[in-house]
């Protein structure tokens, strides 16, 4: 059974292995730690970062919170949650980012990732959450919609690794 976990040293070889399909398989519209830059010390030596985000303590970053998602002891996949609407989540990086594993495509993991994170930030007393996919991430708009997804807007949008696209905001009430 797909579980939500915080981050934890235990998954970070299989954190590692899942960053490198989504690199090997030129997965643009969301882009993990790259896996070059892992080594063993890895983990310990961005614990303290992570710690710090979910604080609020980073300054340019809003505050959040990153689980991992594991099933029978195999790293799927990851959940963000960000709780501020700041200019970057409004305009970029949305409230939620969930990503799966190139290997596990196709099986319903990422219905499940969100639905669970939908959870999370209810727990964290969220109203409602905003979602930004590139239009051409069909996958994640159909699974956006499934979970009451609401179109508000596209909006021109760039970054480094998408170059110039069209980005489509979702709000989703919880």
């Amino acid at each position: 059974m797909l579980q939500l976990i915080k981050r934890c040293h235990e998954y970070s070889s299989g954190y590692k292995e899942y960053c490198q399909e989504l690199y090997d398989n030129n997965v643009i519209y969301f882009r993990p730690a790259n896996p070059n830059h892992m080594d063993e010390n890895w983990f310990s030596r961005t614990k303290g970062w992570y710690d710090k985000k979910e604080k609020g303590l980073v300054e340019g970053q809003p505050i959040s919170f990153h689980y991992w998602a594991v099933d029978d002891g195999k790293f799927i996949g990851e959940f963000q949650l960000r709780t501020e609407f700041s200019e970057k989540v409004m305009l970029d990086i949305g409230s939620i980012g969930y990503a799966v594993r190139v290997s596990e495509w196709g099986k319903g993991y990422g219905t499940e990732i969100l639905r669970q994170g939908l959870e999370i930030a209810k727990e964290h007393g969220m109203e409602k959450v905003l979602l930004t996919i590139n239009e051409k991430n069909a996958a994640s708009i159909r699974v956006c919609e499934k979970h009451g997804g609401k179109l508000e807007d596209t909006i021109e949008a760039h970054n480094e690794a998408e170059g110039h696209y069209l980005l489509r905001r979702y709000w989703i009430t919880l």
